[in-house]
């Protein structure tokens, strides 16, 4: 009995493991680009990358449970009356290769 719940717990923990998919080597340009997209200064702004990509579950749009990498920073930019504003923290979600949110509710993280 114990065997088949350890085997079952072990290959949930694969499926999910693969879910993730690799890490993004090229997470620190998908950042800049998403926000690239949003910022009206785009080339003035400055960007801190606090770590590495880690995986965690989020809740996204319809989606619940969204296993996908998240990058933590912070992103200073100038303001639409040509002052520069402070630095702003941010997590951006990472999917498939994509930067996909912003603010999202998080359900679990795991550390890598």
């Amino acid at each position: 009995m114990f065997a088949g719940m350890a085997a079952a717990i072990a290959l949930t923990a694969g499926a999910v493991a693969q879910g993730f998919g690799s890490a993004p080597a090229d997470y620190e340009r998908l950042v800049i680009d998403y926000f690239g997209e949003r910022l009206v200064e785009r080339n003035s702004a400055r960007y801190q990358f606090l770590g590495e990509p880690y995986q965690m579950f989020a809740d996204a749009d319809d989606y619940e449970g969204l296993p996908c990498w998240a990058v933590d920073g912070r992103v200073k930019s100038r303001m639409p009356n040509g002052g520069c504003g402070s630095y702003v923290p941010y997590t951006v979600l990472i999917l498939d290769g994509e930067s996909i949110a912003l603010e999202v509710k998080v359900l679990i993280m795991v550390r890598a």
